[in-house]
């Protein structure tokens, strides 16, 4: 049996309590007689496209805001004060993703699922369920930074400040995973946007009033209340459309309970190899200096990352749904041509990365900062195969293959943590940099042989991987010699010139994207942008197989 009839397989025997069939076009599970929205069918390329744009703009843009608070976090507070400010927002943060656990998973894999399968009234329950579990997670979670203040953490204002706001972010993660779910981009986007702003003016402004770390978090407060209050009533709104009749939960709250424990373990693993644990170590072994330039490099890769995170937070749930339909070769066609064309977006990323990152750095954040280099470099050595495994990670989530995603979690963190007690207490940022590269490696290679073998081989089209390789690394080679030539930020600025000039030249000699891949942009959104997505698709697309 073929792996694609395998997996199937696999699916049909997942069809729900009484063996209820949900194929396309077929009335299953509607309990009130009217026929349920057809979410699968709704599933489609253009409408992945646009929510990947809303997903996109959601994470990029945020991390964009906090690029630029780290550089005014870095004038205002010097290398000391942002390392302890970074130190403090990390472990707010830290205590929101481990406190949820895999509940946000899981909620947002089921509500997806749920509505392939057409039974929108279930998600009532399931959602007023959700709202008592991180309830009382908020409690818990706001308890541990309350403790954690009263047992003498300087400052201790700014840490219970951060205490209310990590319980406002527990609570968030219930309407917001609704929304994913639901693939309401637009709504689950919107609300950060607008706030990122205001918060980004906002801490500005009391930085400069001498407002200091305190002041930071008391508007970080502000920003997670209003975040919560908004985000509830989009979701309100949304359950009022997809679900105007109510029906009991009953086994879906146990299904989401029995998939949120296991992928609890794997947000711990996640916590360890992807998120910044080597804080944890650095404030063991090296100093605050030392964790402000590891924060900056990491989160100037992160917010590269977050353009990949976006496609993968719009493929899990996509997935769930294609799966609850058993469309299995739209996943698998989707899935290849998800990875082809983050092949051609990481590598130019990569390489002007590389050529321009260090010399920006000192030009945004000071000569205090210029170590940051050879941290930032480690860390973007790994950056395109990080990228890929994240929708990889995705894919095998909307199929609910825990079991693979948690043992190559395992071996990742074995490898983070043992690299960080080796490698931080000698070298400081650069070891926590070698050691989250490494630990990342460990499960990104892994991850993407399974995911292949799951679907069946991808489809890479190494003629236009190669092109889209020449085309970066002409690029980077420009904008280095652009910075090595000429001086501060006049030659960041010939840098990026040169890497992008040249890098349009050769994308448009070599042809980096497969024809296939170019034609689909063309079709779904070749209208887009004035016309333009049509134009550089076309302009970028290999000569096709049955052309002359």
């Amino acid at each position: 049996m073929s792996r694609g009839k395998r997996l199937h397989s696999w699916l049909g025997r997942r069809r729900g309590p009484g063996g209820r069939d949900w194929e396309a076009g077929e009335l299953v599970g509607s309990q009130t007689g009217v026929p349920a929205p057809d979410a699968a069918a709704a599933t489609t390329g253009e409408a992945l496209l646009v929510g990947g744009l809303w997903s996109t703009a959601s994470r990029v843009v945020p991390q964009l805001y906090v690029l630029i608070l780290s550089v005014a976090a870095a004038r205002f507070l010097g290398p000391e004060g942002m390392g302890r400010q970074s130190f403090i927002a990390f472990v707010a943060l830290s205590s929101i993703m481990l406190v949820t656990g895999g509940l946000p998973i899981a909620l947002m894999r089921f509500v997806g699922e749920t509505l392939g399968r057409r039974e929108p009234g279930k998600l009532r329950g399931l959602i007023g369920w959700a709202w008592w579990i991180e309830g009382a997670g908020a409690a818990v979670g706001g308890a541990i930074l309350v403790g954690v203040a009263l047992l003498g953490a300087d400052p201790r204002s700014a840490w219970l400040l951060a205490a209310m706001g990590s319980s406002l972010g527990i609570l968030h993660t219930v309407p917001s995973s609704l929304l994913i779910g639901a693939q309401r981009w637009r709504a689950a986007s919107v609300v950060g946007l607008v706030t990122g702003t205001l918060t980004t003016v906002a801490t500005i402004g009391v930085l400069w009033a001498g407002g200091g770390i305190t002041g930071m978090f008391a508007v970080e407060v502000v920003t997670s209340a209003l975040n919560l209050a908004w985000t509830t009533a989009l979701a309100r709104r949304a359950l009022a459309e997809i679900a105007p009749r109510g029906e009991p939960a009953g086994e879906l709250t146990r299904q989401v309970l029995r998939y949120a424990l296991p992928a609890s373990l794997g947000v711990f693993l996640t916590f360890l190899v992807w998120r910044r644990s080597e804080f944890f170590f650095l404030e063991r072994y090296s100093t605050d200096t030392e964790i402000a330039l590891y924060s900056i490099s990491f989160a100037v890769v992160t917010a590269l990352g977050r353009l990949f995170e976006a496609v993968a937070a719009v493929v899990s749930p996509a997935v769930a749904t294609l799966a609850g339909a058993g469309e299995i070769e739209r996943i698998r066609t989707g899935y290849g041509r998800a990875l082809r064309l983050l092949t051609v977006l990481t590598l130019p990323l990569t390489a002007v990365g590389l050529a321009l990152g260090p010399a920006t750095l000192r030009l945004l954040y000071g000569e205090g900062y210029r170590n940051t280099g050879p941290v930032l470099l480690i860390m973007l050595a790994t950056f395109p195969v990080v990228s890929l495994v994240r929708t990889s990670n995705a894919l095998l989530h909307g199929l609910g293959r825990l079991r693979f995603l948690l043992a190559a979690g395992f071996l990742g963190a074995a490898v983070n943590v043992g690299l960080d007690f080796l490698l931080i207490p000698r070298h400081d940022s650069v070891g926590a940099a070698l050691a989250n590269g490494g630990g990342q490696l460990a499960v990104s290679i892994p991850v993407l042989v399974y995911a292949s073998r799951v679907l069946g081989p991808v489809r890479w089209r190494p003629s236009a991987v190669g092109r889209a390789a020449a085309a970066s690394l002409g690029s980077g080679l420009a904008g280095w010699a652009g910075v090595s030539t000429v001086e501060g930020g006049a030659g960041v600025a010939v840098g990026a010139a040169a890497a992008s000039v040249t890098l349009v030249a050769l994308a448009r000699i070599l042809r980096i994207l497969p024809a296939d891949d170019a034609a689909w942009l063309d079709r779904v959104a070749g209208g887009r942008l004035g016309g333009w997505v049509g134009r550089v698709s076309r302009a970028l697309a290999q000569p096709s197989p049955a052309a002359p």
